[in-house]
């Protein structure tokens, strides 16, 4: 009996040890988004109709792909398109994380000081939208002095209203569909946006808003690329150029903005349901690996880091405290992007899933650890005096009499942590990871549904979550029943 015992634990041990290994070579070797020889990458959000977006069958469409696609056939090099946020794209172009964007980017001064813009591929303009109701109210931007408009974060038209229109209050979202819902419970007057992107998406979401006045003001959209990377730039002139003579942006501009934009019905129609399910899959997928990754090996950390963290004040005691103190005390989205546009810098360069895996991990293993310090600081000095007296060795005091006990108390925390790191996994997105919650706001900017779709995610986190939780509540009273507490 014993000897099948010592089996089923070495065995247990095997196991253990095969799923480390294989996570590890997983952290790696997984480059979801590694480049190949002759391949031309560009960023885009893949949530700005009609410019760029997802089709009914999911796959990514719109004027600026279809201008991707010629100019990577000119350049004789194989597309790779990288759906990432707007907040981060520029960064990612700065860290050599893509070669180009060819997103619906407008030439600046600020950011012309730090990317080669091409020549324009289109030029649209500022427009200003307001409700129906409101037509006779609110006739141009001056009406809406004092009042509230809403325009998308890290776009120009902030920039615009606060230094030329400074009496206007305004509200910043992360996607026109936010806009949307704001200008439908009333909490906004108007909001700025591209005229055609706006005159799309209020049609194709059937939206009650109408645009007011002129255009405010024209913009020049244009392929940026890193400062050095002369030869690319001159390349990707030569195919616009070339794009412009033979009438391919004429092609372009009629397919998008004046078929699909206003009559075409296949512009009518919302994401096919198999390619929302398969999205949402896919994403949660990514969700729960990346999740389930972290948390592995967060706490394999956590554990050591919480014996050190509950003894002696060592050399290693004031490292880990000093790094402790230091990861609980800045946001995760900082340390993501430390991780992931940092570690190049040291010559490391990083997939976005071995960032987001890298950091998540170490993040959560500063959490873990100060709660396996405090589980164990809950078991009474006189349990290991009692040990020792029985004549154990240190190993086994702790591990067949500290740590039951201190892992009960640390249990209900623990579980804490791992709900918290799951939903911390939203911010992958930020570098480009496909997770759950980027996946969803792609379909919402096609089917303009966002309570639906987020109430569904809500439900999938919370379908995996539950069971977990009570899961770790059946695992704490087992333990409890096998006497290891000291309550």
């Amino acid at each position: 009996m014993g000897r099948l015992k010592f089996r089923l634990g070495f065995l247990r041990k095997k196991q253990f040890l095969m799923i480390f290994v294989l996570a590890f070579l997983i952290i790696i070797n997984i480059d979801l988004f590694a480049k190949e020889k002759e391949t031309f990458t560009v960023a885009l959000t893949g949530k700005y109709p009609p410019f760029n977006f997802y089709s009914d069958r999911g796959k990514l469409v719109g004027f600026d792909v279809d201008t991707a696609k010629k100019i990577s056939k000119s350049l004789n090099r194989k597309l790779v398109i990288i759906p990432t946020e707007w907040d981060s794209i520029v960064a990612g172009l700065l860290f050599k994380k893509y070669d180009a964007i060819i997103g619906s980017m407008a030439i600046t001064p600020e950011r012309a000081k730090k990317v080669n813009f091409s020549i324009p591929y289109y030029i649209s303009g500022a427009q200003l939208f307001i409700h129906k109701r409101n037509r006779e109210k609110i006739k141009k931007i001056t009406d809406l002095y004092g009042k509230r408009v809403g325009v998308g974060l890290g776009e120009t038209y902030e920039h615009y209203l606060r230094k030329n229109h400074p009496s206007i209050k305004i509200v910043t979202y992360k996607s026109t569909v936010d806009i949307f819902m704001d200008m439908h419970n009333n909490r906004l007057d108007g909001f700025l946006t591209d005229r055609l992107v706006g005159l799309y998406q209020i049609k194709k979401g059937h939206m009650p808003f109408i645009p007011a006045g002129q255009l405010l003001y024209e913009e020049k959209m244009a392929i940026p690329v890193t400062i050095n990377n002369t030869e690319l730039l001159t390349n990707i002139n030569k195919a616009l150029k070339r794009m412009k003579k033979d009438g391919t942006f004429a092609k372009l501009h009629k397919k998008w903005f004046r078929s699909a934009s206003v009559s075409d019905p296949k512009a009518e129609r919302d994401m096919r349901t198999d390619v929302i399910i398969k999205k949402l899959a896919q994403g949660f997928a990514i969700t729960l690996f990346v999740a389930f990754i972290s948390i592995l090996f967060g706490f394999i950390l956590s554990v050591p880091s919480g014996i050190i963290l509950n003894s002696k004040k060592t050399f290693l005691y004031h490292i880990l405290r000093s790094s402790n103190d230091i990861i609980r005390g800045t946001p995760l989205l900082i340390q993501l992007f430390f991780v992931y546009f940092g570690a190049p810098q040291i010559g490391i360069t990083l997939a976005p899933i071995q960032a987001a895996i890298i950091t998540l991990t170490i993040n959560s293993s500063a959490y873990m650890s100060e709660v396996i310090r405090s589980g164990l600081m809950a078991v009474d000095h006189g349990q290991n005096l009692a040990g020792k007296a029985l004549g154990l060795t240190k190993l086994q005091v702790f591990r067949y009499v500290i740590w039951p006990q201190s892992f009960r108390v640390a249990l209900p925390p623990l579980v804490n942590s791992v709900v918290a790191l799951m939903k911390d996994t939203a911010l992958i997105a930020m570098i480009s990871v496909g997770e759950v919650i980027r996946e969803t706001q792609s379909i919402i900017s096609v089917t303009y549904n966002p309570i639906k779709y987020y109430f569904i995610v809500g439900a999938m986190f919370f379908v995996f979550t539950f069971p977990l939780m009570k899961m770790a509540n059946k695992l704490e009273k087992n333990i409890k029943e096998r006497g290891f507490t000291h309550a």
